[in-house]
């Protein structure tokens, strides 16, 4: 341990909570509260050494964000911060606008080689397949403004 403030004061806290505990102090509960406050001083004085100033790196890229957007052809539904709420939203509006769709097997048709292609919602009856106007859209979250986007 560092001879800091903190060190000398843990030092000073346990030397009276040995004198309360074991020494003619005779109140071993002030003894049990010294000491735990010296723990608390003794690990104020040992944190400085945990960490080295090297350790600590800043993060320099800014976070990648993504929220789904749940469409009809042109008109929005909702937008949401996962993929699978955004499907449910358009089965439900399918659903609600066209009951002939009621009992059909929803599927999605995308790209899977481009995550940000939109997701489509067809709905199949005997084998059957019928496409919908109904999207699923990944749209990432900018944290700043990029003016070399827009060249």
């Amino acid at each position: 341990m560092t001879d800091s403030a903190d060190a000398r004061e843990a030092r000073r806290l346990v030397g009276m909570a040995h004198h309360f505990t074991y020494g003619d102090g005779a109140d071993p509960a002030a003894g049990a509260a010294l000491a735990a406050e010296a723990l608390v001083f003794a690990t104020l004085a040992l944190a400085p050494d945990q960490v080295p100033a090297t350790a600590v790196q800043l993060e320099t890229e800014p976070a990648v964000a993504y929220v789904y957007r749940a469409a009809w052809g042109m008109t929005p539904l909702g937008t949401y911060t996962n993929a699978e709420a955004a499907r449910m939203h358009c089965e439900a509006d399918a659903i609600n606008h066209n009951p002939e769709f009621e009992g059909r097997v929803f599927d999605w048709l995308a790209d899977e080689s481009d995550p940000d292609a939109p997701q489509e919602l067809v709905v199949g009856k005997d084998g059957v397949e019928d496409v919908t106007d109904y999207m699923v859209t990944r749209i990432t979250v900018a944290s700043e403004y990029d003016p070399e986007a827009d060249a």
